[in-house]
C-alpha cells in the first residue's frame, strides 16, 4: 500500500513537473508584452534599466523575424537580465495597455505617441517612456541587427548613469 502511494503521488508530481516545464518553455518562446508599462517602469526604476519596446505587427515576416532571431533570445539572456526589459507592443491591436503614467490606452494609440510608421520599430526608452536612444525601425542587415539593439541597451544605460550622476 505504501509503494503504491509513493508510485501515485511521484507520478502525480512528474505530470505536475512536465506541465510547469511546458509552460516555462511557452513564455520563453514568446516576446512579453507591455501589459502594463506603469509596473514595468516602476521595476525599471528600482533596478535601475532601461526598458526596450519593440512595436510589431502580427502579419508582418520581419518582425517574426526579428523577435525569433535576436529579440527573444535577448529577453531569455542571463547576460541582459541586469541591462533592460523587454516588452512588445502590437501596432494594429485594439488590446489595451497602462501607459507609464498609469492611463489606459490601446496598443495602436500608444504606438502613434512614438510616431511609429514602420515595423519592427525598437525604442528604448526611460521609466517615464523618454526615449533614451535612436530607435531601430525596419529589420537592418542581419549582421549588424544584434549590434544596434546592444548599442541601444548601453546607450540606454549610459543615459541613465549620467542622469543619476547629475541629480
Amino acid at each position: 500500500m505504501i509503494f503504491k502511494e509513493f508510485v501515485g503521488r511521484a507520478w502525480i508530481a512528474a505530470i505536475l513537473a512536465c506541465a510547469a516545464a511546458a509552460a516555462g518553455a511557452q513564455t520563453g518562446n514568446e516576446l512579453r508584452f507591455a501589459g502594463d508599462l506603469a509596473v514595468v517602469a516602476k521595476e525599471a526604476r528600482a533596478r535601475r534599466m532601461p526598458i526596450m519596446i519593440a512595436f510589431t505587427q502580427a502579419d508582418c515576416k520581419y518582425c517574426h523575424a526579428a523577435k525569433r532571431d535576436y529579440l527573444i533570445p535577448m529577453q531569455n539572456s542571463a547576460d541582459l537580465r541586469d541591462k533592460v526589459i523587454i516588452r512588445e507592443v502590437d501596432v494594429d491591436s485594439s488590446a489595451t495597455l497602462r501607459d507609464f503614467e498609469g492611463r489606459t490606452i490601446t496598443q495602436s494609440e500608444f504606438s502613434k505617441r512614438y510616431q511609429v510608421k514602420r515595423v519592427p520599430t525598437v525604442i528604448v526608452v526611460d521609466d517615464i517612456g523618454k526615449p533614451l536612444a535612436s530607435p531601430i525601425v525596419g529589420l537592418m542587415a542581419a549582421d549588424f541587427y544584434s549590434l544596434y539593439l546592444q548599442q541601444a541597451i548601453e546607450e540606454g544605460l549610459y543615459s541613465l548613469r549620467s542622469a543619476r550622476r547629475q541629480d
